[in-house]
């Protein structure tokens, strides 16, 4: 799942505390399409989507990311695109680094190496990204690396807050960064979710609250104001443990669902 964002600020024992309630652990979802506007120009979509976290709030996390799907147009050949990330981020905030290939009918297209750090939670974030010559870039004070935003939505959660509006960084657009406006639902109690009550991959997470979630990203523009509309929306179901449920991934001329079809939940890392 492309992650993603924000402008509130944290300490680091605050942080830590968040991304402790983090599971490592490995969820694989069945993509398919749900829609499509005559835009599109698709007759279908499928694939599967595969997501791990490694690591621990003492050691720094570890993000495995892999799409891959094809597209079925209207007319002419199906096309299959496969994008695969990894990123690290320090267990302080200040470093990540996030490495992309994507490749179309196996075929590598684009490849994307960043690496980013601030001296401290306050500062503006400093990277280079590229491959061979790698070329500097700066991210405005206030943002947050991925797993920093996990946490702090989880921690709303908890708190029964209801809204975010962050600057979030994720290396997933090359050096810029994104406005993600992010809406949190009613909690709902451990086994109260229907959706997944109904699916047996599911079953280990019927011992967790989980809160709905609505995530739209606005690439920041030069300028420093907000692009009018989104580039994508996800909604999914966040668990207590940071397990998603129920992907929902909206590009505008068309939407795709993730159903959860493997969980694996990893032993959790002690801290010394």
């Amino acid at each position: 799942m492309k992650r993603l964002t924000l402008a509130l600020l944290f300490t680091v024992v605050g942080w830590q505390a968040e991304a402790a309630s983090i599971a490592a652990h490995r969820a694989i979802y069945d993509i398919k399409m749900i829609n499509a506007t005559d835009k599109a120009h698709l007759s279908g979509v499928d694939g599967r989507l595969a997501f791990e976290i490694q690591g621990s709030a003492c050691d720094g996390w570890t993000t495995n990311f892999r799409m891959a799907t094809r597209y079925s147009p209207s007319d002419g050949d199906t096309k299959t695109i496969d994008t695969q990330s990894t990123s690290f981020e320090t267990p302080d905030g200040l470093e990540m680094q996030f490495n992309q290939k994507e490749f179309t009918n196996n075929q590598l297209g684009d490849e994307t190496r960043i690496k980013a750090s601030r001296p401290d939670l306050q500062s503006q974030i400093s990277g280079t990204i590229g491959k061979d010559t790698p070329k500097p870039f700066t991210v405005d004070a206030g943002a947050l690396f991925p797993m920093q935003h996990q946490g702090h939505l989880m921690d709303m959660a908890e708190k029964g807050e209801s809204r975010d509006n962050s600057i979030v960084f994720d290396g997933s657009d090359n050096a810029n960064a994104f406005r993600v406006i992010t809406f949190i639902g009613k909690k709902k109690e451990p086994g109260q979710n229907a959706k997944d009550n109904d699916n047996p991959n599911a079953k280990a997470l019927s011992a967790f609250a989980s809160w709905p979630m609505s995530l739209s990203y606005f690439q920041l523009k030069n300028d420093g104001g907000d692009a009018d509309q989104p580039t994508y929306q996800i909604s999914f179901d966040m668990y207590a443990n940071g397990v998603a449920s129920n992907l929902v991934l909206d590009y505008g001329d068309f939407s795709l669902g993730g159903q959860l079809a493997n969980l694996e939940i990893y032993k959790p890392a002690t801290c010394p």
